[in-house]
């Protein structure tokens, strides 16, 4: 009897939670300093508080998830009962206008390309490349030398 208590307390419902692939994403801009935020455009997106951004295996604050014109595609989609992760072919026309993204901070790391992962409560996507710029540090390369390199005597 305690063994089917056991087995009975492991077993999960896996049918509340979907899992699809992130589209994309595509990155805004691809290349990036340190601090400054980037937009990711995918979907299909959820909300910023189950939303994971990693790059190059550092986690990155999420500070938006948008969903901009997709009400009409919400409602057709509903209607026509298709779930998040499925491709509705009768919901097209409403859903093209629909843009999904979620913004991220990137942070400190290395200057060079690094493997952006995004995630979020449904889906994952493939790892897509962000280059991280080194941080402008408003030197604009002159040493501050005023000797133009000219040998010659003054008159």
């Amino acid at each position: 009897m305690s063994l089917f208590l056991v087995l009975a307390c492991t077993v999960a419902d896996s049918s509340t939670v979907l899992h699809c692939d992130l589209t994309g994403p595509l990155l805004e801009p691809a290349e990036a300093e340190p601090g400054v935020s980037v937009r990711a455009v995918s979907r299909p997106m959820t909300e910023v508080w189950d939303t994971s951004v990693y790059v190059g295996g550092t986690p990155a604050a999420v500070t938006a998830v948008e969903r901009v014109e997709c009400d009409a595609c919400d409602t057709c989609r509903e209607e026509a009962e298709c779930n998040v992760c499925d491709s509705c072919t009768d919901c097209a026309a409403d859903c093209a206008p629909c843009v999904e993204s979620a913004t991220f901070t990137v942070p400190q790391l290395a200057p060079g390309p690094h493997a952006v992962v995004l995630t979020n409560l449904h889906a994952s996507a493939s790892a897509v490349v962000l280059t991280v710029t080194a941080a402008d540090t408003g030197d604009s390369g002159d040493s501050g030398d005023t000797d133009s390199g000219d040998t010659a005597a003054a008159p």
